[in-house]
Order: C-alpha cells, then structure tokens, then sequence
C-alpha cells in the first residue's frame, strides 16, 4: 500500500479551499486562502524567506486573487495579484536559468494588465460614460467589448499601467521564444501577449500601435501555421488574428484594409468548415466574419453586397438555432443578424 505524504499545513488549507470554491462556498474558500496566507508568513520574514516559501506565498496569493475577481472584488483582488507577481519577480532573479519561472512572471503580468483594464472599464460604464451602452452582439462575439469603453479610462491612470505590466510580459516572452526557438507554447504565448498589449492600445486610443501589435501576433500565428499546416488549430488561431487586426483596421477608418482582412479570415474558416461540417464552433466563427464584412460594406454604402453577407451570416446562424435551440446566445445572434437585413430594408 502506498502512503501519500502528509500535505503540510498551508498546502492542506490549499486543498481545502480549493473544494469549497467546487462546492461554491467563496466565503468559505478565501477564509482558507487567508488562512494559509498567515501561515506562511510566520514561518520567516518575507524579505529572507526562501524560494520554496516565496512559490507557496505566491500560488497562495494566485488563489486569492483568482476568487476575489470570482466575488467581484477587483480592487482587493489586484491586490493579491500584485503581491502575486512581486514573488513571482523574486522567484525568478533566483533562478535566472529556470525559463518557466521567468514565463510565470509573464502570465501574471498579463492577468494583472487583464483585471486593470477590466476594472476600469467597470467604472466607467457604471460612472455613466461613453461605454454606458452596450454594443450591438455580433455571432461568436461579446456583448461588449472593452474597446467599447476608449476615453474615460486613462484619467483613472490604470491603463498606463496595464500597458507597462503587457510590455513586460511581452518582453520576457520575446525572449524565451527566442531561446527556445522550437517551442511552439512560447511562441505562441507571444502572440497572446502582443494581442493583449493591442486590445490596451485600442483602448487607449492609439490605432496605428494597435494594427501593429496585432500585425505582429499575425505573423507570428502565420509562422506556426506554416511550420504545421494539418494543424487546424493554427489555421483558426490565424483567423482570429485577422478578425483583430480587421477590426482595429475598422476604427482608424481603413474599410478597404479591414474588408480584405476579414475576407481572410472567412476564406480560412469556410475551409476548415468544409474539413468538419460538424463543427458549431466553426460554422459561428464564419457566421462573425460574414457578419463583419457585412458590417464594412453597409458603412461604405454598398448595401446589396452587405446584404448578401448578411443573409450568408443568417443562413449559418439558422444553422446553428435548429441544432442546438437551447442556445441563447445563438438565437440572440439571429436576431441581432435581422435586425441588420431590415435596417438595410428601411434604408433602401
């Protein structure tokens, strides 16, 4: 018989907040996050403690801000995650050699950039500005999007710093992708970190850094698919970066631009489509290209060709409703598509 070894304490107050948040007892779980918390910190002085007590502190830490974003509390929660990455920082000038605890630092820098950003956005559409109305749901897409809340944001000075928490974990991942050239998580950790970084700088407004952050993240997905062309997943992750770099196209007003980026990616969707008819997934995700392509047309004035893309769109949508009608978000998506046709209809 095999005996497992005893968790020490910390690790079984882990283990047990970790079921009550299962078993959705929050309250219940940060108590022991907490809990575990002070523990570790009688154990040393934080500033002398060793690197295994700092990766207890941090993953404690990690839990915490995890749940507190669960409760809503983004504020606290920032808190944690901060704590979080200053061990995470710690850990790594310990271990220079090690590149997966340089990647932590990464990941939580962009988490931290994530809920900045989320936070104020928040504040601004409950504060009543410019983001208070939501933007129209398009198939496969939020019902909002945080490019929505551009203005009000930066006067709150968190977006300066998301923006400065994005380069560093960009930084660090340029940086292990190009120590590890054959290490296709990296790269593509890179490309998720460049993507990130653009969403802040539409946000902020700065259109030409954002088409090009994205343009970045495109080439690199583009590099992968053509190192693994059977791969499919290459393929859509290459679409959804067309789909971004389309839309930031969009807002600086390059419609020609944006159509052809869009036309892109509904030409790699539509085929991975035909290679798996059965996949909703798919069908959705070239339901949203059609969706945008239409979008563009009916803003440059082509409306018959922008109808056209729309009832594309729609037929793949009733697709989608007949197959699985339970699904709400799809049958608001067809209704969403309908409202465009008839609209085209009224301005005719």
């Amino acid at each position: 018989m095999t005996i497992e070894p005893a968790l020490a304490p910390h690790e079984a107050l882990h283990a047990r907040g970790d079921a009550l948040r299962a078993q959705g007892d929050l309250t219940g779980a940060l108590a022991c996050y907490r809990q575990a918390g002070d523990l570790l910190d009688a154990l040393t002085e934080p500033e002398k403690a060793a690197p295994p007590v700092l990766a207890a502190r941090a993953l404690t830490q990690q839990r915490l801000g995890e749940l507190l974003i669960a409760q809503g509390d983004l504020a606290a929660a920032l808190d944690a995650l901060r704590a979080e990455i200053e061990l995470r920082r710690r850990i790594a000038a310990a271990d220079a050699d090690d590149p997966h605890k340089r990647d932590a630092v990464a990941r939580v820098a962009a988490r931290v950039a994530e809920v900045l950003v989320l936070k104020s956005a928040i504040a601004t559409i409950q504060g009543g500005g410019q983001a208070g109305a939501p933007a129209r749901r398009r198939p496969g897409e939020a019902s909002w999007t945080l490019s929505a809340v551009a203005g009000a944001l930066e006067a709150q000075g968190n977006l300066g710093g998301a923006l400065a928490l994005y380069r560093e974990g960009l930084a660090i991942r340029r940086r292990l992708a190009a120590q590890n050239p054959d290490n296709v998580a990296w790269a593509l950790d890179v490309s998720w970190s460049l993507t990130g970084l653009a969403g802040a700088l539409m946000t902020r407004r700065d259109l030409d850094g954002a088409v090009a952050s994205f343009g970045e993240a495109l080439a690199v997905r583009r590099a992968l698919a053509a190192r693994d062309p059977g791969n499919p997943q290459r393929q859509l992750d290459v679409s959804w970066s067309l789909m971004a770099v389309g839309d930031a196209l969009v807002a600086k007003g390059d419609h020609s631009g944006a159509l052809a980026s869009f036309r892109e990616a509904l030409a790699t969707r539509q085929a991975l489509l035909a290679a798996d008819a059965d996949n909703d997934g798919l069908r959705c995700d070239a339901a949203a290209s059609l969706t945008r392509i239409a979008d563009v047309l009916a803003a440059s004035g082509e409306r018959a060709a922008a109808g056209a893309a729309y009832r594309d769109a729609r037929a793949l949508v009733r697709e989608l409703v007949a197959r699985a009608p339970e699904r709400a978000d799809w049958r608001e998506d067809l209704s969403a598509i309908e409202a465009c046709i008839a609209e085209l209809v009224r301005a005719a």
